[in-house]
């Protein structure tokens, strides 16, 4: 049943010069003459009449008018079909229109990077890498040379950063996009593949948009860990599970466990405790420790900055939008749960004046850390005679901080409480058995 031709205005000369008659006392007052021999009256019939003879052509669409508007719609070299159905036509290009083709908005380019451009890479059959994740950042250009000018807003510019994925398409349907032996960790596009999208992106984007295709800027992570195993777990076996594990979360690409780390996502340090949980054979976790760093002359790393809670502990690394972590490596200390004892200290200190209490709160950590982390200079698992850790010498040390000024007070608690013992000279000290280790807790009090 062919549709109904719309009725796009019903209204008529008099609908349109008693419309006009209504408006006169509300922006001319003072006219009060309505008389047919009034100009203004004259005026109004006229434009009345033209208004009508208007709106009953809109009300006509014909066969020439359909040709200019599929035109318009379908582009300049656009042909009728000899002995083409009109109404065919008109489909086609509403189908046509509702394909996603314009780049405007955000999910407009993250789609026609990853989706589309896929598509066309496998109907063309060019040797060029799938796109495995495609991330649009507005108003930011990511072609800058330093990481400020990165951060700086740009309203003019769009960067799209992509992950290619390790598959070439040369067969159809396309190879699931996951993470295959031997895959580098950390991929980057290569120059064939940033050209041929910029290319697709840009007969697609807005007139005024600086476009720019770069790969992912990785912010390389590794951690510090000492781990409590259960008494019946091997530490090879609980140290490849967390590496595998520490590897998989911490991944660009996507895998059987999901679509990647999400892009501007900080690592918490809470996240890591949560998968190290999930590993079979580890009772509990004294310490995590995130770290950042880069290679020297590998200008696609940056550094994740410090995420520290008011206590000055660290909670995380702070992930920006065009940021994906990769994992680095984790060095770790693994001992059996029933050789670890606690220790708990109270450091109460004045600060300095203008010193930042977080960042000093946060040294006072670093510092103690350094006394008791058995990768430092801490008792551990292979230590073979007992440790003796005086509370005065964590006392001196926190003294020589920068921002610190005397007084300063140490006071320690230990679980075991004979594990704390006093020395007639050198006052209270911690032994700790040889093969042990220390799980310790800073409270800290600045005054």
């Amino acid at each position: 049943m062919p549709l109904q031709t719309p009725n796009l205005d019903d209204r008529r000369y008099n609908d349109l010069v008693a419309e006009a008659l209504a408006n006169i006392p509300v922006h001319s007052p003072e006219w009060t003459n309505y008389n047919p021999s009034d100009p203004g009256i004259t005026l109004i019939e006229l434009f009345a009449y033209l208004g009508d003879m208007l709106l009953y052509r809109l009300n006509r669409v014909t066969d020439a008018n359909v040709r200019k508007f599929l035109k318009l719609l379908n582009g300049p070299d656009w042909i009728e079909p000899p002995g083409a159905d009109l109404r065919e036509e008109i489909r086609q290009a509403v189908l046509g229109i509702r394909e996603r083709y314009r780049a405007v908005t955000r999910d407009d380019y993250e789609f026609l990077s990853k989706d589309s451009f896929n598509q066309r890479l496998i109907d063309q059959k060019k040797q060029i890498n799938l796109v495995a994740r495609a991330h649009c950042v507005p108003q930011r250009n990511l072609d800058a040379g330093t990481e400020a000018d990165r951060l700086a807003e740009k309203p003019e510019h769009v960067s799209i950063v992509i992950v290619p994925a390790p598959q070439i398409p040369n067969l159809k349907p396309p190879p699931q996009l996951i993470t295959v032996a031997g895959a580098d960790p950390s991929p980057q596009p290569s120059a064939a593949q940033v050209s041929e999208l910029f290319s697709y992106l840009d007969e697609r984007r807005m007139l005024t948009t600086k476009l720019h295709v770069t790969g992912p800027f990785y912010a390389h992570i590794s951690a510090q860990l000492v781990i409590a195993r259960n008494s019946d777990a091997l530490d090879d076996d609980v140290k490849n599970a967390i590496n595998s594990g520490l590897a998989g979360l911490l991944n660009p690409l996507p895998s059987g466990n999901g679509d990647g780390w999400p892009f501007g996502r900080s690592v918490y340090v809470s996240q890591i405790y949560d998968m190290l949980e999930t590993i079979a054979g580890i009772d509990f976790v004294t310490d995590v420790i995130l770290a950042s760093s880069c290679t020297p002359g590998d200008n696609k790393c940056v550094i994740a900055q410090s995420i520290p809670n008011e206590e000055g502990d660290l909670v995380g690394l702070r992930i920006e939008d065009h940021h994906l972590p990769v994992f680095g490596h984790a060095d770790m200390v693994i001992a059996a749960n029933t050789a670890f004892m606690q220790v708990k200290l109270l450091v109460t200190a004045k600060a300095q004046a203008g010193t930042d209490p977080v960042s000093l709160k946060g040294s006072i950590q670093s510092t103690v850390r350094t006394i008791f982390h058995p990768a430092l200079n801490g008792p551990g698992p292979l230590t073979t005679h007992p440790t003796d850790i005086f509370v005065s010498d964590v006392q001196v040390a926190i003294r020589n901080l920068s921002g610190i000024t005397d007084p300063v007070s140490v006071v320690a608690e230990c679980v075991p409480a004979s594990a704390l013992q006093h020395d007639v000279t050198r006052g209270f000290f911690v032994h700790v058995d040889a093969g042990h280790v220390v799980d310790w807790q800073v409270t800290s009090q600045l005054n």
